[in-house]
């Protein structure tokens, strides 16, 4: 099972590698056929692109761990959730006062 979630992260990577670099190649050279709306779903897949490849790695370091990759995503939920929604912490932060 580490292999597949080796192979996952693997091609995450070059997704979020290939998006980053296309971005930043858009910024210098402005492609003609880049619309405002595949700028706008690239740099959607650009911010998702990191919380996969993170979660993959953590999978995989994780594998046959159950207690240590459940503590991991739930880490990591709380990373994504904060950083789409920041409501939810300010609310987290009220509770907790």
């Amino acid at each position: 099972m580490k292999k597949f979630y080796s192979g996952l992260g693997q091609l995450a990577g070059l997704v979020t590698i290939l998006t980053f670099a296309f971005i930043a190649l858009h910024g210098i050279i402005g492609f003609d056929f880049v619309t405002t709306e595949i700028m706008n779903i690239l740099q959607m897949i650009q911010v998702y692109a990191v919380f996969v490849l993170a979660g993959l790695a953590g999978l995989e370091l994780f594998a046959g761990k159950k207690v240590l990759s459940f503590v991991y995503f739930i880490i990591l939920a709380f990373v994504v959730v904060t950083s789409f929604f920041p409501d939810v912490m300010d609310q987290i932060l009220n509770a907790v006062q």
